[in-house]
């Protein structure tokens, strides 16, 4: 049918109208002997009800004269084993595929590199990446762009594509530092070839916004994803879907940028043009709402983001199917929110549905279940739980780093909650070479400005302070605390915790006493303009200042 209505309609319409169906589309293996071609066999159905061959099950005409001819393949399947998941054996097809072509056109030919690459041409590469095997994925990547490279001696169009290609790849692998390179160079190329205003030249502009972003780069992010926003809504419209994700990229700039009221008009605006353009059912418009959700419960807004969430999961039950990765995240969403509302024991429910369920579709090593293994450590943890919590942590470490490698930044981040765990235990031996791996690690793979290294740092500075060692732990405190200024603002909730410990520790060694006043003083104005007077962080900031205040017999 799609090879029809682009002899119909032409090439962009037709795609544009099937890409949003192929979001539904389940791919299934059965038997030719129950799969009808009722363009040339009749159903048993059809034989007895007397419709003849050339007619759909609703007796309409499949090819009419003069119209390009169509098939319409209809599954007669009696017993659910007769119906098996495609996807359980999609690599190990692809891979056939790849090396069969292989062989026989040899390793070089454009046929071999597609099945090998292309999102289009379901290439081999692109399925496990998507699957989180980059270990596999990355170097079949390289092979196809550096034979394109070899073919081609220049920066055509073709070459540019598989530069995005690995460019995506890198990013969506945490290999930011290459992956920046690839998307300069993907933009340079692209806009000396194409103008500066082409679409592809707009989709290399975010997806080097992306990498920046992720980078901890926000300042340098935000200039490129304004310009991907302004340039697509002038190309393509205010309400296209390639427009709405430009806006949903610049509100969540904002929202690490710790602007959070400035991108919440964005995160709306995105979701009532998805609600408009695909309807209020699409998984595009379902991912939307999950995006609110999730900035309405940073706000603090956990009573508005409940619903919210509670939409996105059922949404995707229906439309996606019960264990769909993006339906296990929404559990895991509205598990971080009941936990966030001190509903402990429906958020572990939830956490053990997402984890159990992701085991079973993906396998306990895949990246996405490693992210529940450690989200139920977090609520054992939180739930006082630490011995039932310790083994899950080092499962999440031991996974991350066999799947995703050690120096991955989502490996870090397990390296630091361990530390963390161990801190809480008193194990603050055991915890000071993870802090520091994680640090170090943070530091090598991100920078010394990032905000995930930055909070290394203030992680660092807790322990040591913990284990007395004031000296070597101020200029840590000092570090987060520019670092946070400089990064995320001044008045961004990190920042505000990083004036607070910074304000203990002086306290704590006695000096200097007017700084550590003016620091609590800052932290109480901070959460007051945040929050509010009468928030209960607000409340504790000003307990905070009281106490400092009766112990020195200041002001």
């Amino acid at each position: 049918m799609l090879k029809r209505d682009i002899e119909l309609k032409g090439c962009e319409a037709a795609v544009e109208d099937y890409s949003s169906r192929v979001a539904f589309c389940i791919p299934i293996l059965v038997d030719a002997s129950i799969a009808y071609d009722v363009s040339k066999k009749q159903t048993p159905e059809m034989v007895e009800q007397g419709k003849p061959v050339g007619v759909n099950l609703a007796g309409k005409l499949l090819n009419e004269d003069g119209m390009p001819p169509r098939q319409c393949i209809v599954i007669r399947a009696e017993r659910e084993e007769e119906i098996g998941n495609a996807s359980a054996v999609l690599v190990e097809s692809l891979r056939c595929r790849a090396e069969a072509l292989a062989e026989r056109l040899g390793l070089e030919h454009s046929d071999t590199l597609k099945a090998s690459s292309r999102p289009g041409a379901l290439g081999l590469a692109t399925v496990l990446a998507r699957r989180g095997d980059y270990a596999e994925a990355e170097p079949l990547q390289r092979r196809v762009l550096a034979s394109y490279e070899a073919r081609h001696g220049d920066e055509d169009l073709e070459i540019l594509m598989e530069v995005y290609h690995l460019a995506e790849m890198l990013l969506d692998a945490g290999k930011l530092a290459e992956a920046e390179t690839l998307s300069r160079r993907l933009l340079k190329g692209r806009e000396r070839k194409l103008g500066v205003l082409h679409v592809l030249t707009l989709e290399s502009v975010n997806i080097l916004g992306l990498v920046l972003m992720w980078e901890g780069k926000l300042r340098e992010a935000e200039p490129l994803f304004k310009r991907a926003l302004e340039g697509r809504a002038a190309q393509l419209g205010a309400n296209h879907a390639d427009t709405l994700t430009s806006v949903n990229n610049l509100g969540l700039l904002l929202q690490n940028q710790g602007k959070l009221e400035e991108a919440e008009p964005l995160y709306r605006r995105d979701l009532a043009g998805c609600e408009t353009q695909l309807g209020v059912m699409h998984p595009d418009t379902l991912t939307s709402v999950n995006n609110l959700a999730l900035l309405l419960e940073k706000q603090g807004k956990l009573v508005e983001a409940e619903p919210l969430c509670r939409r996105a999961l059922e949404g995707r039950e229906t439309q996606l199917g019960v264990n769909h990765p993006a339906t296990l995240q929404s559990v895991n969403n509205l598990a971080v929110l009941l936990e966030k509302q001190g509903r402990l024991e429906e958020a572990e429910a939830f956490y053990r549905r997402a984890l159990a369920e992701s085991e079973a579709q993906l396998g306990v090593m895949h990246p996405e279940t490693m992210i529940f293994v450690n989200n139920l450590a977090g609520l054992l943890q939180n739930q006082g739980k630490l011995e039932e919590a310790e083994p899950l942590y080092r499962r999440a470490l031991e996974g991350r780093e066999s799947q995703l490698g050690a120096h991955h930044p989502d490996t870090l981040q397990s390296v630091n909650n361990l530390g963390l765990l161990l801190k809480t235990q008193a194990k603050l031996e055991d915890a000071e070479p993870l802090c520091r791996r994680a640090l170090g690690g943070f530091e090598a793979q991100l920078g010394a400005n990032h905000p995930s290294t930055l909070t290394a740092v203030h992680n660092l500075a807790l322990l040591l302070r913990k284990q007395g060692k004031l000296e070597e732990a101020e200029p840590l405190c000092r570090r987060a605390l520019e670092g946070r200024d400089t990064q995320l603002g001044a008045h961004h909730l990190a920042t505000l915790d990083s004036v607070f410990n910074l304000a203990k520790l002086l306290d704590a060694k006695g000096g200097p006493l007017a700084e550590a006043e003016e620091l609590y003083l800052r932290e109480l104005k901070g959460m007051e303009e945040l929050h509010g007077p009468d928030h209960k962080e607000t409340r504790t900031s000003r307990r905070n200042l009281e106490r400092f205040r009766r112990k020195h017999a200041t002001g």
